[in-house]
């Protein structure tokens, strides 16, 4: 709860007062409590359930090594060209980001042309994709809650660096709406939402939340911190309550057999779309931002009357004042109080443009995402505390012997779920 909620905050109280290796000391920390108490407390079966023939060298062989390569190595490469396109080096149309993006989309269709054709153990399996309403439309929505969040989440903070507060308190302090949206979004509201019922239609609501509250950001820039806080309340508090939505659908839709593969892919998808998001949004940020900021203080401070020719020292001495350095303008004499005021504000309205591009960017993804939300098949019905099922009697029978003389025989029954269910209870024995 406390990371959560206060996750910007602590993190620069550490910047501040220790060091910023503790973002990490308290990832170890959490790790070692966690490997000690599992190999204190767990102990599961040593082989699996149905599973007893079958080697351990065989199980690893039979893993979709080919559509994992595949897969990791597309989405690997196509992020490269997304995040090296539009800077200087690398610009949109140059081979540098047409290869890689063009490249990786093919190793990715390669992957899913594999595993629904070729490949016997696929980790995207086509039985699975089939299911549209019950499935495949959930790893829509992930993939584009997953593109928002995350990039957001590394997003918002700079935003509130760059045009409200350089600051590291007051940064956290902004940010603890997000924090405890988060907290609500991601453990209140899920815990309460079998109550609610109704799942297709918090899905619809949530996603559409998360997609106009996070256009609504750009209103707030550049000068209007009260409103700032309180979107980031609803924008970023959707994202935990949507995912968790379309594990629960999820797990009420796709047979026992493939549900492992059904929530690995859910979580799969999300991340993905959190790199792809991360790419987008950040390479939309840096081009603008390259592009404006430079002829924006220029062009700020040779109104205010600095000379031109100590232009390449302004233009970096602004930059460091906006990011809370002490002494940035202690080198040049010329740059009065009234020159270091409009190149700041000229540098908050330069991230301030460039970071609207970047919300108003999230609108086409989330209006998919509402509409594909509408496709959903709700598995409110299933909400209950009652499992149907009925006990059918095994033809084969096992005798097994107490003691000499006497012979026990022991009747096998397995349990069957309704026909049409999602039960699916073909491994489950009851002896």
């Amino acid at each position: 709860m406390p990371w959560a909620v206060c996750a910007a905050l602590i993190g620069n109280a550490f910047v501040q007062h220790a060091t910023w290796r503790w973002c990490y000391y308290i990832g170890i920390i959490y790790s070692a409590i966690a490997l000690i108490g599992t190999a204190i407390v767990y102990f599961p079966p040593s082989r699996p359930q149905q599973d007893y023939e079958v080697s351990r060298w065989d199980e690893l062989k039979s893993l979709d090594w080919a559509g994992l390569a595949l897969y990791t190595g597309g989405l690997t490469v196509l992020l490269i060209g997304l995040t090296w396109a539009g800077s200087a080096e690398h610009p949109w149309k140059g081979t540098s980001v047409i290869a890689p993006i063009v490249i990786g989309a093919a190793a990715l269709i390669a992957c899913f042309a594999y595993d629904f054709t070729i490949c016997k153990h696929a980790f995207l399996p086509l039985d699975l994709f089939r299911r549209v309403k019950e499935f495949t439309v959930l790893l829509v929505l992930v993939f584009v809650s997953g593109m928002v969040y995350y990039s957001m989440a590394g997003l918002l903070p700079q935003g509130t660096l760059y045009v409200y507060s350089n600051d590291p308190i007051q940064i956290g302090l902004i940010q603890l709406p997000n924090g405890i949206a988060q907290l609500i979004g991601a453990c209140i509201l899920p815990a309460i939402s079998h109550k609610i019922k109704h799942l297709k239609l918090q899905v619809i609501i949530a996603m559409t939340v998360q997609t106009l509250f996070v256009a609504l950001y750009s209103v707030a820039m550049p000068h209007r911190k009260a409103t700032w806080m309180a979107l980031q309340f609803f924008g970023q508090g959707c994202f935990g309550y949507i995912t968790l939505l379309c594990y629960f659908i999820a797990s009420l839709h796709v047979p026992l057999r493939e549900l492992g593969i059904a929530t690995g892919l859910i979580g799969t998808f999300r991340s993905a779309g959190g790199s792809v998001g991360n790419a987008i949004f950040n390479t939309i940020l840096s081009s603008t931002v390259n592009d404006k900021l430079g002829p924006n203080i220029a062009a700020a401070a040779i109104a205010a009357g600095f000379p031109a020719a100590e232009l390449e020292l302004l233009i970096p001495a602004v930059i460091k004042n906006s990011l809370g350095i002490p002494g940035a303008f202690a080198t040049l004499p010329d740059a009065s109080l009234a020159v270091q005021a409009v190149t700041s504000e000229a540098f908050k309205q330069t991230y301030a443009y460039a970071f609207r591009r970047v919300f108003w960017a999230t609108i086409p993804f989330g209006v998919l995402a509402v509409i594909a939300s509408f496709y959903i098949k709700d598995a409110s019905q299933y909400l209950t505390n009652h499992t149907a099922v009925h006990l059918e009697r095994d033809a084969t029978m096992h005798v097994r012997h107490r003691d000499k003389g006497h012979v026990e025989r022991v009747e096998q029954s397995r349990v069957v779920a309704p026909q049409g269910s999602a039960l699916s209870a073909e491994n489950n024995h009851i002896l």
